[in-house]
């Protein structure tokens, strides 16, 4: 699905992409803020060790931003996972490059990252990894303001468990997000597979309907004129015809043979007056003999019923009737159906990805068939036009 021409993705796949920016302008901040800190600690430690501590904290958080706009959100798990390796590495560096002790006013900017890396990190992780890591890399950070200070600033304990549950806040935000989104993809794809079987077990209805009429017009059409006149030529005719549908329906796979163009248009119009019996359905056939795969008329037929149903639900306007207009136009090039009206209208832009009405039941439903395509185009208060095309091989 794309907006305005863009890719927007699954939910969960916006969520991290929306946290990778957000966590990378985080880092930024950090930095800027933190600039003082930084400049002023590296005279406590070796000289070496600033430049390349700054480079592995910073680098893989701010390196999130560019990688969230990447088509394979592979980029940005792997960042994640590496800025927790470096913060981590950095930390235990630290250890190793402390040369004189910090004054009891300052704290180890080291320590403030706990909480943003782990967040990194849960964009791909496992929600337990995620809290596992947590725990490990405030510890690490607590330890760094114990063992660097000339004071230590309190009980070692209280004070990391304090950094792990204020960071934690943050953690299971970010894991909550995450798993949402997750949540929320799969609900969308339960739903079309549950839309899908509704518009099967609907189209099946459509034909049952139609194949009921076909047995009362042929077969007890002739029975009563028998009854009635006795045996004519013309009823003999009839029972013929009677006689090879009804052969035609016992030899034959009536759920997947191909449909005669009338018969195409008629279980179309079924659907559409199953909807509004009171709609007008304008009918052009323009080729005298064409077939269209029933797959594809179960897809245009459920589409259109599903057109028309929301221009019943949505478009009417309180300061005026509305107008519809239904139209089935068949030619040699294929078949076309669209169902318009000029009522209230909405931005086709602005439809929730999750709103599954139009993105399931008309644009997903004609995708799935071979030939077949959607266009809906509306403009508020201007109305709305779904058209839906199958188009011959």
């Amino acid at each position: 699905m794309t907006v305005r021409g863009r890719p927007i993705g699954t939910a969960e796949e916006r969520i991290i992409r929306s946290f990778a920016r957000f966590l990378s302008a985080g880092a930024l901040l950090f930095g800027l803020l933190l600039a003082p800190s930084i400049v002023a600690q590296s005279r406590a430690l070796a000289p070496w060790w600033t430049p390349l501590a700054v480079v592995l904290v910073f680098g893989p958080l701010l390196a999130l931003w560019p990688a969230s706009f990447a088509p394979d959100l592979r980029w940005v798990h792997r960042l994640g996972a590496l800025a927790a390796g470096t913060y981590l590495l950095a930390g235990l560096g630290w250890l190793i490059a402390l040369q004189d002790p910090l004054p009891p006013t300052r704290d180890v900017w080291l320590s403030t990252f706990p909480g943003l890396v782990t967040m990194a990190a849960a964009l791909g992780w496992r929600p337990a990894l995620s809290v596992a890591y947590l725990v490990v890399s405030a510890c690490l950070a607590e330890t760094l303001r114990h063992l660097s200070r000339t004071a230590p600033p309190g009980p070692w304990l209280p004070d990391a468990f304090n950094l792990v549950m204020f960071c934690s806040l943050f953690v299971l935000a970010t894991i909550t997000a995450v798993e949402t989104g997750r949540t929320l993809d799969r609900a969308i794809v339960t739903a079309k597979r549950q839309s899908a079987a509704t518009a099967a077990v609907a189209a099946r209805d459509v034909e049952r309907k139609r194949f009921d009429a076909l047995i009362h017009d042929r077969v007890m059409s002739t029975l009563l004129g028998i009854s009635r006149h006795g045996n004519t030529g013309q009823l003999s005719e009839q029972s013929g015809i009677a006689l090879s549908e009804l052969d035609r329906l016992r030899t034959s796979d009536v759920a997947t043979e191909d449909l005669e163009i009338d018969a195409a248009v008629a279980m179309i119009r079924t659907a559409l007056v199953d909807v509004d019996e009171d709609v007008a359905v304008d009918v052009e056939v323009r080729v005298a003999s064409r077939t269209v795969p029933r797959e594809a008329i179960r897809a245009v037929a459920a589409a259109a019923a599903e057109a028309l149903r929301n221009s019943l639900r949505h478009a009417d306007r309180p300061d005026r009737a509305v107008d519809r207009l239904v139209l089935v136009d068949a030619d040699a090039e294929g078949l076309r159906v669209m169902v318009a009206d000029n009522g209230r209208g909405f931005d086709p832009d602005r439809v929730p990805p999750y709103r599954l009405g139009i993105g399931v039941s008309i644009r997903a439903r004609m995708a799935a068939v071979t030939g077949c395509t959607s266009e809906i185009r509306s403009t508020p208060d201007l109305g709305t036009q779904v058209t839906l095309r199958w188009a011959a091989a």
